[in-house]
């Protein structure tokens, strides 16, 4: 997968010049981003310019998605000292409709209160756990040392 790059591509940007509703959205974002694969929306804190939320979705708009990709595209956009959570709400805050996902970001360096305190990242078998199955690492993933 190709790193994420900023854009706001032009059928947008023409679209909000015709559209008060997409012209309302693009007011609300701080920037949009792609890669090969998908197109996130960024939310920034005013207070200090940091990510507030990442809105990822597959540029096709289909369904399916890949854990590793949405930790790469929160990397390339909020940086690699993030952390961000997507959250499964109750029912009653339910947002469900387009298939896209919501990373809710902590300023960088600070610690979402849960999670594992180490990386530990391996596509090796690990006797611990012998029915487990790990696609193999890319560069982006590589092993910890």
């Amino acid at each position: 997968m190709q790193r994420a790059s900023q854009i706001i591509p032009p059928e947008i940007a023409a679209a909000a010049a015709d559209d008060p509703a997409v012209a309302r959205v693009l007011a609300e974002v701080s920037e949009v981003w792609r890669n090969d694969r998908y197109l996130a929306t960024v939310r920034r804190r005013d207070e200090d310019g940091s990510i507030s939320s990442l809105s990822i979705r597959r540029a096709d708009r289909k369904a399916a998605r890949d854990w590793r990709d949405f930790q790469q595209i929160k990397n390339d956009i909020a940086g690699t000292d993030t952390e961000a959570v997507e959250l499964y709400p109750a029912e009653a805050r339910l947002v469900d409709t387009s298939n896209q996902f919501w990373l809710w970001c902590y300023p960088p360096g600070e610690r979402f209160p849960g999670g594992f305190s180490e990386r530990v990242v391996s596509d090796e078998p690990d006797p611990r756990f012998p029915t487990a199955k790990q696609r193999p690492l890319t560069p982006e993933t590589e092993s910890t040392p």
